[in-house]
């Protein structure tokens, strides 16, 4: 298409990452007509459902040990590839950069290889991120306060609390020693450049201030997000980016084994007795409930309405309001999310308070219960507190 600016959008697969990539494509398809909008990521990304990562849920809680083994392994949240790997993706954002020729190129900051390629080349570039302020903004906090006021990722820790020095120092040993990151720096500069430096989102402002006059897109707002005496020039609060009609499975990569199934199918049925004694006539709660359930042994992964065996204690927990309709269970929803939190009958949003949940439930007034899974979950489950917003 002659005469038309090019747009570059480099991210990685998972919808939680991509999903305000492909948000924020929708809308400039729509709004400028001077763009041609080309989108580079994993192939994974084509479908609807895509199952591109892979989390181990540990059946522990956090704490001083636990969370500081979470800390140490930030390295390879940021390059879950092998060097070898890293160097091929890296070829490849290469390659597609040339073919494209962008006049602008937008990057996730999951995407390593695309962020280390724009920095190295030095062209124009910007970051879009689905995170918060807090990703980008806590090393330039006055007073060393990254080390003891804002909770490090997997911490778990209340805002604010001095203990997140400890982690600090543990995230710090972390990037002095981890092999992957020095391995990963000298396959680029072997057989790239010598001068090229790794780029990952621990150099964005996680860890470390984001390059100056680079400019970084998020998804929230001040009002809805940690306290912070500077926020950074280069960053601009979007407020939430949600995608319309775009179905986000949300929690899809948390799948509960069936103690975890029966535990929350008891907790349920706790609440919605109590809520029986509470609510008045015709004003019973419901629950729908999307359930993720782990395969069997030998991988099988259970039927969608099949409850048998060790699964059985799930819905025989909750038969009697199954049969009176109001628990449904499910693996799968084929509504949006947002349509029905927006359909002004949900009275509570529960979630594994990944990002996207959060700003839904938030965009839709809905009062929230977050049963944190992993990394900034525990950040999002202390903002909710913090707001008032939820539990």
């Amino acid at each position: 298409m002659e005469g038309l600016k090019r747009l570059l959008l480099f991210t990685t697969s998972d919808l939680g990452q991509a999903n305000v990539v492909l948000a924020t494509a929708h809308e400039l398809s729509l709004a400028c007509q001077d763009f041609e909008i080309h989108i580079a990521s994993f192939r994974e990304l084509k479908d609807g459902r895509p199952e591109t990562a892979i989390f181990e849920t540990l059946e522990l809680s956090p704490g001083l040990v636990n969370s500081a083994k979470g800390v140490a392994i930030l390295p390879a949240v940021m390059i879950p590839w092998s060097p070898q790997e890293f160097l091929d993706i890296y070829k490849e954002t290469e390659r597609v950069f040339g073919a494209v020729k962008p006049d602008l190129k937008i990057v996730e900051p999951l995407f390593t290889q695309g962020l280390t390629f724009c920095h190295y080349r030095g062209a124009k570039w910007m970051v879009l991120s689905p995170n918060t302020i807090k990703e980008f903004a806590v090393p330039v906090q006055p007073k060393l306060a990254a080390l003891w006021k804002y909770p490090i990722a997997f911490s778990a820790l209340p805002y604010p609390i001095p203990w997140n020095i400890c982690f600090g120092f543990v995230a710090g040993y972390t990037l002095l020693t981890d092999t992957r990151l020095k391995k990963t720096t000298e396959i680029l500069r072997r057989d790239i450049d010598p001068s090229i430096a790794l780029m990952t989102m621990m150099e964005l402002g996680v860890l470390k201030p984001a390059p100056p006059n680079l400019p970084i897109l998020v998804v929230s707002s001040p009002n809805i997000d940690d306290q912070f005496s500077i926020i950074p020039s280069q960053l601009t609060s979007c407020g939430p980016i949600i995608r319309p009609t775009t179905y986000v499975n949300l929690g899809t990569h948390h799948k509960s084994n069936p103690i975890e199934a029966h535990e929350m199918s008891e907790a349920f049925r706790k609440v919605l007795k109590h809520a029986d004694t509470r609510q008045s006539e015709g004003k019973t709660i419901q629950v729908l409930w999307k359930l993720g359930r782990v395969p069997d042994e030998e991988g099988n992964v259970p039927k969608g309405d099949s409850y048998t065996g060790e699964w059985a204690l799930v819905t025989n927990e909750l038969q009697a309001y199954i049969k009176q309709d109001r628990v449904r269970i499910t693996d799968w929803l084929v509504a949006e999310p947002m349509s029905v939190l927006e359909s002004k009958n949900v009275v509570c949003s529960v979630s594994h308070g990944g990002g996207n949940s959060f700003y839904e439930a938030l965009c839709s007034g809905i009062p929230q219960a977050l049963l944190p899974a992993w990394t900034d979950c525990y950040d999002f489950a202390n903002r909710v507190e913090l707001l008032g917003i939820g539990r």
